[in-house]
């Protein structure tokens, strides 16, 4: 019956790493705001993610027909160590002109990434 008892506790132990590391995955659907580069209004960002690749998509509330908002650019995920990730995102791929870029995020809880774009804009983005 002892043995069992440990047999338990082990298997429960070994348990625990495996549930964490499972939870930080970065699969599933993001959320988050930024700004326009050109015009400074707000852009709503989804995207949508498995543990290399995605989609990503800007939303304008204000901005009118802009052949880039609303369309999913693809994006390719990389790891770095100390909880970071780089996005790739070609957007050029799927319109010639749409943004193309790379973009390093920290995470900063389960549910946080946080980062900026190369001209120093700050983007926020909260699984849902």
């Amino acid at each position: 019956m002892k043995r069992l008892y440990e047999l338990t506790a082990m298997l429960l132990l070994i348990g625990s790493p495996l549930h964490a590391q499972m939870s930080a995955t970065l699969s599933g659907q993001w959320t988050g705001t930024t700004k326009s580069p050109s015009t400074g209004n707000e852009l709503h960002i989804q995207v949508r993610l498995s543990e290399s690749a995605g989609t990503w998509r800007y939303l304008s509330p204000t901005a009118k027909a802009a052949s880039c908002l609303g369309r999913e650019f693809p994006l390719t995920v990389k790891s770095l160590p100390n909880a970071r990730t780089i996005f790739n995102v070609d957007g050029a791929s799927v319109i010639t002109g749409c943004p193309t870029f790379a973009l390093t995020l920290e995470r900063t809880d389960e549910e946080t990434l946080t980062g900026s774009f190369g001209d120093g804009r700050p983007v926020v983005l909260r699984k849902q």
